[in-house]
């Protein structure tokens, strides 16, 4: 998806769900995506979970999440270009730019756009 249009990468609804454990967000081209909890904090893009330098995050050597991991306490703006959670294990500094959400949303379109197939992890 190189060079996203302002409508591809900016929200127009966030609706975080505890009951379906996922976070849905209806951009402003009318797409729909839907991000599972666990996909979100597998997906975390600060560098402790993604490393830095030269250093592994504690993802590269992460089998499992555990259930506080990936359990949502809340979801907030950060400024007019991301948003960040917090977990119920603490872990907060993660911001999740709506440029990046949208390039890793999971529906089977934007999968096959950019040439996966199966689930992500």
């Amino acid at each position: 998806m190189p060079g996203l249009t302002y409508e591809q990468r900016m929200p127009d609804v966030i609706a975080p769900s505890i009951e379906k454990r996922a976070i849905d967000i209806t951009w402003l081209d009318g797409h729909s995506s839907s991000y599972g909890f666990e996909l979100l904090r597998w997906s975390c893009p600060c560098a402790i979970c993604r490393g830095e330098g030269e250093k592994p995050g504690v993802l590269a050597t992460t089998e499992r999440l555990t259930p506080e991991q990936t359990e949502l306490i809340d979801v907030g703006p950060v400024g007019n270009y991301a948003m960040s959670i917090t977990w119920k294990d603490g872990h907060s500094t993660g911001i999740y730019s709506w440029e990046y959400l949208r390039r890793l949303c999971p529906c089977p379109e934007c999968a096959a756009a950019r040439g996966e197939t199966g689930s992500p992890r």
